[in-house]
C-alpha cells in the first residue's frame, strides 16, 4: 500500500508541469511567438486588406492579450475560461472592424484615397475590448499584480506622455529635416480609426512583452534587467522586422531604430513602475505623432 501511495504522488509531481513557474512562463513565452511569426507570414500572402490584418491581429495581439489573462487569472476558479473569452472579445472586435472597414481593399486606406470616408469609423469597436480590460483591472488585484497595475495612475501616464513626446518629437525633427517624407495633416475618419487601432494594439502589445516576458524573465528566470531587456526587445522587433513592407532598406532602418527605442523606453519604464501602463501610453502617444508622416 505504501508503494502505491508514493507511486500515486510521483505521478502527481510529473504530470502538474503547469504548476510549474518555470515550464508555465516558458510556454506563456514562446508559445505566442511561434505562432505569431507564421501568422503575419500567412497574412501577408492573401491579396485583399481586410484578411491580412484580421490574421495578422488574430496571431499577435488577440493571443497576447489571451496569454496575459491566462497568466494572470491561473490560479483562479474558472480563470481559463475568462481567458478565452477576453481573448474573444479581441478577436470578434478585429474581425468586426477589418471587414467592415477594408473589405475588398488590395492597398492602404490613405493609398487608396479613402482616408476621409466614414466607413474608417467602425474603428470605434476597437475600444469596446481595449475598455473592458481596463475597466476589470480597476476591480481585478490578479490583474493588477500581473502588469495592469493603476496604481499613481497620473505619474504613470504623465511618465508615458513625456517618454513618448521626446521620442515623437525626435522622430518628426528628423523627417523634416532629412527631406525623406513630409509631415501631412491626415482626415478625421483615418486618425479615429488610427487612435483605436493604436489603442488596441498597443495595449496588447504592452501586456505581453512587458507583463509576461520581461516580468517573467526577471521574477521567475531570475535574469538581471539588462538581459531581460535586451531579449524582450529582440522578441519585440521580431513581429515588425518581418513584414514585407519594410524591404526599403531606409525604411527598414528606421522601423528598427524607432521600435528599439519605444521598446527600451517601455522597459525601463515598467522596470520604475511595475506596470505596463506608461509604456502603453507612451508608445499610444508616439503612435499618433507618427501619423502625420508622408
Amino acid at each position: 500500500m505504501s508503494l502505491l501511495a508514493f507511486e500515486h504522488v510521483d505521478r502527481e509531481k510529473r504530470g502538474s508541469l503547469w504548476s510549474r513557474p518555470r515550464w508555465r512562463y516558458g510556454a506563456a513565452m514562446l508559445i505566442p511567438l511561434l505562432l505569431a511569426w507564421p501568422g503575419i507570414m500567412w497574412g501577408l500572402s492573401f491579396p485583399t486588406q481586410e484578411y491580412q490584418a484580421f490574421i495578422a491581429e488574430a496571431s499577435t495581439y488577440v493571443v497576447f492579450v489571451g496569454v496575459f489573462c491566462w497568466m494572470a487569472w491561473f490560479r483562479q476558479p474558472r480563470g481559463g475560461i475568462q481567458a478565452i473569452a477576453m481573448a474573444t472579445l479581441w478577436l470578434l472586435a478585429s474581425m468586426l472592424v477589418n471587414f467592415l472597414t477594408k473589405r475588398g481593399q488590395t492597398r492602404h486606406a490613405l493609398s487608396a484615397g479613402l482616408g476621409g470616408h466614414p466607413m474608417l469609423l467602425w474603428g470605434l469597436v476597437f475600444l469596446i475590448p481595449v475598455g473592458a480590460l481596463l475597466l476589470a483591472a480597476r476591480r481585478d488585484p490578479a490583474l493588477d499584480r500581473a502588469g495592469l497595475s493603476q496604481r499613481a495612475l497620473g505619474w504613470q501616464i504623465g511618465a508615458g506622455l513625456i517618454a513618448g513626446g521626446i521620442i515623437g518629437l525626435h522622430f518628426l525633427t528628423t523627417i523634416r529635416f532629412s527631406g525623406i517624407t513630409g509631415i501631412t495633416a491626415k482626415p478625421m475618419p483615418y486618425l479615429v480609426w488610427s487612435l483605436c487601432y493604436e489603442l488596441f494594439q498597443s495595449l496588447a502589445e504592452e501586456l505581453f512583452f512587458r507583463g509576461v516576458m520581461l516580468r517573467a524573465l526577471q521574477q521567475i528566470y531570475k535574469l538581471d534587467f539588462w538581459a531581460a531587456m535586451t531579449i524582450t526587445t529582440a522578441a519585440n522587433l521580431s513581429i515588425f522586422l518581418i513584414k514585407t513592407q519594410w524591404q526599403n532598406p531606409l525604411e527598414l532602418a528606421g522601423v528598427f531604430l524607432y521600435l528599439t527605442m519605444l521598446s527600451v523606453t517601455a522597459c525601463l519604464l515598467y522596470r520604475r513602475f511595475q506596470s505596463v501602463v506608461p509604456g502603453f501610453v507612451c508608445n499610444l502617444f508616439f503612435s499618433l505623432i507618427s501619423v502625420v508622416r508622408g
